[in-house]
């Protein structure tokens, strides 16, 4: 009789080095755009809440032209608005009542690294609406549609 030894029938199983190389490189690959996706979603989130804070300026900022309150009350203080926030130091001018008042309330950004000396603005049209101003330097990417 014949014995066929149990060892030699065997196969063997599991992955070659070069298959777990290739699963390896996909998943550093996904892992890189999801992550440079994760940090677009937070910029944009941050610019957000920047346009958010600004917007809050709008509402005081008309009450005072209304009622046509002299230069002292155009600032944030006299808007009874912060000075200044976590991501913004704001500064207020008072409205050139014949013309655009560019920069009628300014963030200057502050605390966001990738944002240094960069500015979010609102600009006072003769016609009352406003209209949002970046700096040069911050992507369009991340700015709200009302800024672009």
């Amino acid at each position: 009789m014949l014995l066929i030894s149990d060892h030699s029938r065997s196969s063997q199983s599991g992955f070659t080095l070069v298959e777990m190389m290739i699963v390896i490189t996909i998943v550093g690959i996904l892992a890189s755009i999801a992550t440079a996706s994760y940090h677009a979603y937070i910029r944009k989130t941050q610019m957000m809440t920047i346009y958010q804070e600004i917007n809050h300026f709008r509402i005081p900022y008309q009450i005072l032209v209304n009622e046509g309150a002299g230069v002292t009350g155009f600032s944030p203080n006299g808007l009874n608005m912060p000075a200044q926030t976590e991501n913004c130091q704001f500064t207020v001018i008072p409205p050139d009542v014949n013309a655009v008042t560019t920069d009628a309330v300014v963030c200057q950004i502050q605390n966001l690294n990738y944002l240094t000396d960069q500015t979010l603005s609102l600009d006072l049209k003769t016609d009352g609406t406003w209209h949002c101003r970046a700096s040069d330097d911050i992507s369009k990417s991340y700015l709200p549609q009302d800024c672009q």
